[in-house]
């Protein structure tokens, strides 16, 4: 130690100043007295606070690294990592539902965000175990072995084993055990993150099925399209019943309209199906728009029109035996023609004109909790009927009605259709249809006692009846008929021997099989607000020690360069200068508090005093870190 700080000039250069300056200039002291007047200048001390110099920016700078630097890098990495968890679930929620078009790299780079928050939270969380480690050793004592735990802990998970660090330093050991916790939120990242099968819906252009009824127009044997069938018979000049001016009069429906009749109306699935427009996609959807005839009934209070077997109300069950009657409003010969044409000469005008449509009577009964009996009649209506046709596969799912248009009776009262008129071929199909549908309701259904019902009608192989006991299972029988006559229609457009049959663009929704992204965000989030809330408790703890201290600490070499620099530390390593492994006992069990040092030098210049490592007895403890860091700057 210098010579002159053991023996102080402070009492010196006082009794100079007060003995003048006659003392100043005595010969024989001269020199010394120079050299403690120049100490004197170096070490003012009771100079004005006015008359010192101003800190410079890099005080200013140190100043603030001292008591700040670490507390913001604390801060500044939770606040990264709390946003680092936020930006890591809404990336995933953007990833979810999309298609996969990379398995991997989304995947890493949300596990590479996963341990981004990892490193940000036990950055912060090491930073207040820091805090937390120097306040404890300013206030205990502990044996160097535990001193070693507490400052090596946060790297080897061995110094949980040591008993002293667990019960005498509870809380250090509990932040330093969340530095070894807090990386398991990252396990939870991949599981949060998955790959499903899932569907794409995209829009293209498809050549569909449909049906156009203005091509019976105009069609007949002098007509290319001969590989294929119209939808009805006509009486041409020269044929039975004909017209002599050679004229087409319709004559009865063709037999490919009853071949598809039959098998639409007695098959339980539904319309037939035409062939898929998307054979390789999972689902596909197209709207359908048919301008077709559809049946419009209205109730009634009793029977009406030619009924030819004199049916009425009171015959319909309980109070009579019949279940149900259907038939037509006006006699029609066995291919639909009208009875008045068979009076009729080939040079008759009227012969094949149109001048009314038969309506349609029906009376059912139904038994639910009691029996119900109805009679409506049913009009033949111009109609526009929109359907979404949805296929899975090559399979017809479903043809689903979504609106459906009355324009206007099929034949208006009053009104009439004449063979010359340009639609009469397209308004024969469509006769023809209705004669048939009529035909395949006409007739009955009577009770028996002995064999239960007694059937009259081609009706009775569908799947509206009862079959116990010949009920309808349907309330509303006229819509149950509507849609078993719809499903007719719907069955032409899968018929490629109609000449109306065509293919037609339209826009379809193809739905296709691929992998989506698929995000459970339950583990996550859970993961990440356990891991969050623990250290927002570690940094309210570690501000706490921070304003404890009243300065940064940290466990670099430095650090213990200026904190193990006491007389009491260089007795007891003596022989163990290589700080090599293992150390004796000796050391290992030496009791040591961190302090300031207490020397009998009390009168030691203000610089002079340290704090360091030392024996219990031989260290005091700080009381003011600011007032001990101003006197030592």
């Amino acid at each position: 130690m210098d010579t002159n700080l053991q023996h102080p000039p402070v009492a010196l250069t006082t009794e100079s100043s007060q003995t003048g300056s006659s003392e100043t200039n005595n010969g024989a002291a001269g020199v010394p007295l120079k050299e403690d007047t120049d100490l004197v200048e170096q070490r003012p001390i009771n100079t004005p606070e006015s008359s010192q110099p101003q800190r410079s920016w890099k005080s200013i700078w140190a100043g603030f690294k001292l008591h700040y630097d670490m507390p913001s890098q604390m801060v500044i990495l939770f606040l990264l990592g709390l946003f680092g968890a936020l930006g890591h679930h809404l990336y995933y929620q953007g990833l979810h539902g999309q298609e996969v078009q990379d398995t991997e790299w989304p995947v890493r780079f949300g596990t590479a965000l996963s341990f981004f928050v990892k490193i940000c939270l036990v950055g912060s969380v090491e930073i207040a175990y820091k805090q937390q480690a120097w306040l404890i050793v300013k206030t205990r004592t502990f044996k160097i072995s535990t001193l070693d735990v507490i400052f090596s802990v946060c790297s080897s998970p061995f110094g949980f084993a040591h008993p002293e660090f667990l019960f005498e330093a509870f809380i250090a050991a509990v932040i330093a055990g969340l530095v070894w916790i807090l990386p398991l939120c990252a396990i939870a990242s991949p599981s949060t993150l998955t790959i499903q099968d899932g569907d794409r819906i995209r829009t293209t252009t498809c050549n569909v099925s449909m049906i156009d009824f203005t091509r019976e127009n105009g069609f007949g044997l002098d007509s290319d399209d001969q590989d294929r069938a119209g939808m009805s018979y006509w009486d041409t000049y020269g044929s039975p019943g004909a017209r002599e001016d050679g004229i087409y009069t319709y004559a009865s429906p063709s037999s490919e309209l009853r071949r598809i009749f039959q098998l639409s109306t007695l098959t339980y699935t539904g319309p037939i199906s035409p062939s898929t427009p998307c054979p390789s996609a999972k689902a596909c959807t197209y709207p359908l728009n048919l301008s077709t005839p559809v049946y419009h009934c209205e109730q009634r209070q009793e029977f009406g029109g030619e009924n030819p077997l004199g049916y009425n109300k009171s015959q319909l069950v309980p109070t009579g035996p019949v279940s149900y009657a259907s038939y037509s409003s006006v006699n029609e010969d066995i291919g639909g023609k009208p009875f008045a044409w068979k009076n009729m000469t080939p040079s008759t005008q009227e012969l094949g004109v149109f001048t009314e449509i038969p309506t349609l009577w029906v009376g059912w009964v139904t038994k639910s909790s009691g029996y119900h009996s109805s009679i409506a009649e049913c009009t033949l209506y111009d109609a526009i009927t929109t359907y979404n046709v949805t296929f899975f596969g090559s399979n017809q799912a479903a043809m689903h009605q979504t609106a459906i248009s009355l324009v206007n009776p099929l034949l208006p009262n009053g009104s009439s259709k004449a063979p010359w008129e340009e639609d009469y071929q397209q308004f024969s199909a469509y006769h023809a249809a209705a004669y048939m549908f009529r035909s395949f309701l006409s007739g009955n259904i009577t009770s028996d006692p002995l064999a239960g019902f007694i059937d009259r009608t081609d009706l009775i192989q569908t799947n509206l009846f009862d079959n116990a006991n010949g009920y309808f299972l349907y309330d509303d029988l006229p819509e149950a008929l509507g849609e078993l006559f719809q499903h007719f229609w719907l069955s032409t457009i899968s018929d490629s021997r109609l000449h109306s049959q065509i293919n037609r663009s339209a826009l379809c929704d193809i739905t296709e099989s691929v992998l989506l992204w698929q995000y459970n965000p339950f583990w996550l989030a859970l993961s990440y607000l356990v891991a969050i809330g623990l250290t927002i408790v570690v940094v309210l703890i570690g501000s706490y020690c921070f304003y404890k201290n009243g300065y940064s600490m940290d466990i670099t070499f430095s650090t213990f360069v200026a904190t193990s620099r006491s007389p009491d530390l260089d007795k007891l390593v003596e022989g163990h200068y290589l700080g090599h492994h293992p150390k004796s006992r000796d050391i290992l069990d030496a009791k040591l508090k961190f302090g300031e040092l207490v020397t009998p030098s009390d009168q030691l210049p203000l610089r002079e005093r340290r704090a360091a490592f030392a024996f219990p007895n031989n260290v005091k403890r700080i009381n003011s870190s600011k007032e001990f860091l101003s006197k030592n700057e």
